[in-house]
């Protein structure tokens, strides 16, 4: 994953449609790469849920679960850590209050919806996150988690 000069940027694109299902193959992807990068399990359990949540949330909420529409995720990979960027379409836009709400036990079980949890798990598992715009238009997260190295594996 470097070149001559240094390290190199690498970067793979996932165009998903918007069906249940399909998130796996971003957790997967990420997993993989993740594995390959160097990191821990339990860093690799986080990202899979990271992202097997963002993609879902694109799916149902940024898409409206119409197949027709796409969820882009884009994975870049650098020597200490790995980003991950994921946009729907954006028939509906997220709100950014929303991206700020920590969610309630006691609440979800009086709720018959028990959703709410995506955008704090997100945020609790990955090392930096942050919601925007997508370039062309709809909700975009990016996530980043950082490659943790043991000082033994280095030498």
């Amino acid at each position: 994953m470097s070149d001559a000069e240094g390290a190199a940027e690498q970067l793979i694109e996932l165009r998903l449609p918007s069906r249940l299902g399909y998130e796996r193959i971003a957790m997967d992807t990420a997993a993989a790469l993740a594995r390959r990068m160097g990191f821990a399990n339990d860093r690799i359990d986080a990202l899979r849920t990271a992202i097997g949540e963002a993609v879902t949330n694109a799916i149902e909420h940024g898409n409206q679960a119409d197949a027709a529409m796409k969820v882009v995720v884009v994975l870049t990979v650098r020597p200490d850590e790995l980003i991950i960027s994921v946009s729907d379409q954006g028939r509906k836009a997220l709100e950014i209050e929303q991206t700020k709400t920590r969610p309630h036990i006691t609440d979800a079980f009086q709720r018959a919806d028990k959703g709410g949890w995506g955008i704090w798990l997100m945020r609790e598992l990955m090392d930096e996150v942050e919601f925007t715009l997508a370039p062309g238009g709809g909700n975009q997260v990016r996530m980043v988690v950082h490659l943790e190295r043991s000082p033994v594996r280095d030498q």
